[in-house]
């Protein structure tokens, strides 16, 4: 009997210290630029070497990532194998169009289900088009089970859009509608593309939601957005959002420029996060 409780301390010993000692995870917001040749120095082609010495470099657990095409989605996939992914075209649901997909490190994340919805009056139609938006936006979301700490947790990515403030408003109240159907209770990640600054409308409908907070409350946050350098449009429009159950440190903006490229017109973010 003595036998049996003493492996069952040490059982119970064991796991304990795994959680207590499990690491953050290390969460990355990184808006690609889509391939276009007209970028000129810019260009996909003069870009993807900075993009693959960056992201193994950072070695996030898990990315979310905003207008990736099928082409670079796949390259991607071929140069990280150490990465899962997830991802569906904006335009028809499959390979057509945007991606806003995320990328999770399989050695520390386990996928437990994922899917995607529209942010438009018809969330569940592919290629649907919302709120005034000139474009499908699509946002892909996604339950994981670390397998540090054992703990599950519900991630989103997305992008709102860029030419109209209603859609984006709009976006940001039906993505806050859609956390608790697709979530059960589970602490959230939201990382994305809002197209929206700190004052705007929609990035205070998620910064004073309820269930959210700004991942970079409290720390350093430089613009986001370059525009390849024009300095006069520079904005802070990428933002992570989490539940106010996890524990946020380390927000880092990486301003990565080489001779005169950057890595693309937004820069990447990344934070530690502590799942409660």
């Amino acid at each position: 009997m003595f036998k049996r409780i003493s492996i069952l301390i040490l059982v119970l010993g064991t796991a304990y210290c795994s959680l207590a000692q499990a690491k953050p995870l290390l969460v990355e917001s990184f808006n690609l630029r889509y391939d276009n040749p007209a970028d000129g120095i810019h260009a996909w082609s003069h870009r993807q070497a900075l993009v693959i010495e960056h992201i193994r470099n950072l070695s996030a657990d898990v990315i979310g990532m905003q207008e990736v095409l099928a082409h670079q989605w796949q390259w991607l996939g071929a140069q990280l194998p150490e990465y899962g992914q997830l991802g569906a075209g904006r335009d028809d649901g499959k390979q057509a169009g945007e991606f806003v997909p995320i990328l999770y490190r399989k050695s520390r994340l386990q996928l437990i289900k994922n899917g995607y919805f529209w942010l438009s009056e018809t969330p569940n139609q592919p290629g649907s088009i919302g709120w005034g938006a000139h474009l499908p936006r699509i946002t892909s979301w996604a339950i994981f089970t670390d397998k540090h700490s054992q703990r599950d947790f519900c991630f989103f990515n997305t992008h709102f859009s860029h030419v109209s403030d209603e859609a984006r408003q709009q976006a940001a109240k039906l993505l806050l509608a859609q956390i608790p159907l697709r979530c059960d209770d589970l602490p959230v990640i939201v990382t994305g593309d809002f197209n929206a600054q700190p004052g705007d409308a929609a990035y205070q409908q998620l910064s004073n939601s309820k269930p959210l907070f700004d991942t970079a409350s409290g720390q350093t946050a430089e613009p986001t957005y370059n525009g390849f350098g024009k300095t006069e449009k520079a904005a802070r429009i990428d933002y992570m959002f989490a539940d106010k159950r996890i524990t946020a440190a380390k927000y880092q903006t990486h301003l990565i420029v080489k001779d005169g490229v950057y890595i693309s017109d937004h820069f990447p973010i990344s934070v530690s996060l502590d799942i409660k």
